[in-house]
This record gives structure tokens, C-alpha cells and sequence, in this order.
């Protein structure tokens, strides 16, 4: 226990916020890896950075930090299949479900959006490594999105559209 909140419902707590879903993966010395998780967001458009959080001893931080790059696939909502195999702690790695870039980056076939990073810095956060990266390369296809919510994965159906130039719609830099 972490200041008298129980680890279990602390997950259940944040497991209210409801997030897309992302593979990310690296490569080292010709060996893949790559994991499932939730914990992506975009950072900074100048430069162009992103943030993962890595948990410590997996063979997706080793490789990251040993090679210095990774990739972010945002999966679309008919890639269950492909979360639920990069989910998988010690299991082979999914080669089934990758392809290689132009550019060279191992990355999620038929992915919603990839970014090709190359990493700027990490930093240790608990049980975890922030890993800030700089964005190199982008494919982006669109499509709905394989949204996480409360241990399911699903689709998103839209109960409204924000009207452009509403207080509430997404415009970079503005804040409360």
C-alpha cells in the first residue's frame, strides 16, 4: 500500500479513464520486442515529442534503451487481437502482426497512426521509465480507435461533436 491506497483499487480508480490503445516496439541487435499499454501522449509540437511509460524489466525498456528508438502504433478498433498478443508478459514476440517501414522502424501493420521515434530522454518514475522521444517519422491511416476502459477493450461512439470555436475544442497552447 502506497499512502493507504490498496495498488488494486488504485487500478481501478484510474481504470476509469477511458484511453486509446498503443503497441510500442524496438529492436536491438536484431531481436524485437514490444508491448501493449495505454500510457502514450503526445507532448510537445516544437519540437515533436512524445512520452510512453515503460515498466522496469521489460524486454521493450531494455530494447529501447540499448537502441535508442522505438515506434508507436495507435491501434484501430479492429486490432483487438494485436493488443491482446503484444499483452502477453514472456510470450514470443507477435511478428505476425508487424511490418518495416521506409524508414526502418518495426511498426503495427494497419495501424490507426505510427510514429517512428528516436528517444531523448528517459526518466525513472517508480516502477516505471518515462521515455520522452522525438518524433522522425509518421504513417497515419486513420479510423475508430481500439479505446481501454475499465479492463475491456472497445469502440467509441460519439454522443456529440464539439462545434469549432467552442471553449472546449482542442486549440494547441490555449489553456484555462
Amino acid at each position: 500500500m502506497s499512502g493507504g491506497v490498496a495498488p488494486r483499487a488504485f487500478r481501478d480508480c484510474v481504470g476509469e479513464f477511458a484511453t486509446g490503445v498503443t503497441v510500442v516496439i524496438a529492436e536491438h541487435d536484431g531481436e524485437p520486442a514490444g508491448m501493449t499499454l495505454n500510457s502514450f501522449t503526445s507532448v510537445s509540437l516544437e519540437p515533436l515529442l512524445v512520452l510512453v511509460s515503460l515498466g522496469h524489466g521489460s524486454r521493450t525498456l531494455h530494447a529501447v534503451r540499448a537502441s535508442g528508438r522505438l515506434s508507436i502504433s495507435v491501434l484501430h478498433r479492429g486490432q483487438g487481437d494485436v493488443a491482446v498478443d503484444f499483452a502477453a508478459p514472456g510470450a514470443p514476440f507477435p511478428a505476425r502482426w508487424v511490418s518495416r517501414t521506409h524508414d526502418g522502424y518495426l511498426v503495427v501493420t494497419g495501424a490507426a497512426a505510427t510514429q517512428h521515434c528516436e528517444v531523448a530522454d528517459i526518466v525513472r518514475a517508480g516502477d516505471h521509465d518515462l521515455v520522452l522521444a522525438s518524433v522522425t517519422g509518421i504513417t497515419h491511416r486513420g479510423g475508430e480507435p481500439l479505446v481501454f476502459h475499465r479492463g475491456r477493450l472497445g469502440g467509441l461512439t460519439a454522443d456529440a461533436v464539439v462545434p469549432a470555436g467552442h471553449p472546449i475544442a482542442l486549440i494547441e497552447g490555449a489553456g484555462w
